[in-house]
């Protein structure tokens, strides 16, 4: 099971969160169906001050049946330090995940964020889920290192990933124009949208005002379409009663349950639906031809039987593709258009005609 699959919330400060009551915030995670909360643990090289200790506030959350994921804010100033406190954070704090947040103090020093990556995943290990928060659109950050924490974070298979800050009402943009970038600038990068975790902002300060709920619901959704397998909302503290209605019923699976899929004799049903829908439109048009007194069209010769063919859409994957469509592997899928996709089965585009085998 992918470690952030699902919805979850970010927590700040842990006292602004319902009083720091464990039996409330739990309750109102549980509630919205949330998997578990992200909790700040650590800011540069030092424990940030929650009140509880931050291996007390994981094992209250457990207890209570949720997941804990630990992230801290990094400025890159000690990252000797600051590698060392999240390393804590995993060991000593017992946090289900590791979140890395990582902004414009890296821009322009890759050895930095090197160091930093380089010290916590060998220290983690290669199967600990390791991930980084930054800038959703990666094309107005250039000079950010995406490359060094997309190394550590995006390319160990099964674990870890990005969760791109996409707060499209501070943006000002639509929410789906904000999220289809995010997944072009990340794919530009070499990362799939499978390790992909987008971020939410539902706050409201100063001339930033809330996403509508509905726009919180449809996040989610064009999240899940596009293969991410887990969203996440900042924050607990700053969320109206309306936002967290919105995070309640936007549906995310969590991975605890196998997604149901469109087999292939359901793919070949609708294959047929929509023949026959196209077989009613032919006579629906000759139909309005005899009342308008114009000829009807000549049959023509029915075109010779092609091969099927799936059009690729932003956020697919081959893999993706073949579960979808029933073909039983990526691999069968990528033998048949090698020669349009070329050497790597990550690299499809939209707009892309593949060949089903």
């Amino acid at each position: 099971m992918e470690t952030f699959a699902g919805k979850w919330v970010w927590i700040w400060n842990w006292r602004r969160c319902d009083g720091g009551d464990t039996g409330r915030v739990a309750e109102r995670l549980r509630s919205a169906g949330c998997r578990g909360a992200i909790v700040k643990a650590f800011d540069a090289g030092r424990w940030f001050a929650q009140g509880p200790s931050f291996r007390d506030v994981c094992r209250a959350l457990k207890s209570r049946g949720l997941a804990a994921g630990g992230w801290g804010y990094l400025y890159g100033r000690d990252p000797a330090g600051e590698a060392k406190r999240a390393i804590e954070t995993a060991h000593y704090g017992e946090a289900d995940l590791l979140v890395l947040d990582v902004e414009s103090e890296f821009k322009g020093r890759p050895e930095v964020a090197e160091e930093v990556c380089q010290r916590v995943r060998e220290a983690l290990g290669p199967s600990y889920p390791l991930y980084y928060s930054t800038f959703a659109i990666a094309r107005y950050h250039r000079s950010f290192p995406y490359a060094a924490f997309g190394r550590y974070c995006t390319s160990g298979g099964s674990v870890g990933g990005t969760a791109p800050q996409v707060y499209w009402n501070a943006f000002r943009w639509p929410h789906d124009r904000a999220l289809a970038w995010t997944y072009e600038d990340y794919a530009a990068l070499g990362v799939p949208p499978e390790r992909v975790f987008p971020v939410a902002g539902l706050y409201r300060e100063g001339l930033t005002p809330y996403p509508a709920p509905h726009e919180v619901r449809d996040f989610v959704r064009r999240a899940a379409e596009a293969g991410s397998r887990g969203v996440s909302f900042w924050s607990y503290e700053h969320m109206s009663e309306a936002m967290w209605d919105a995070v309640a019923s936007a549906a995310m699976s969590d991975g605890t349950a196998e997604e149901e899929e469109m087999s292939s004799a359901e793919y070949e049903e609708l294959t047929r639906e929509l023949a026959a829908v196209g077989t009613r439109l032919g006579r629906l048009e000759t139909d309005v031809r005899a009342l308008r007194g114009e000829a009807p069209a000549p049959p023509a010769d029915p075109p010779p039987p092609g091969p099927a063919t799936y059009t690729v859409r932003a956020g697919d994957t081959l893999s993706g593709i073949a579960q979808k469509l029933g073909l039983g592997g990526w691999q069968a899928l990528y033998d048949a258009n090698r020669a349009m996709i070329g050497g790597n089965p990550n690299a499809i585009k939209p707009g892309q005609v593949l060949i089903l085998p």
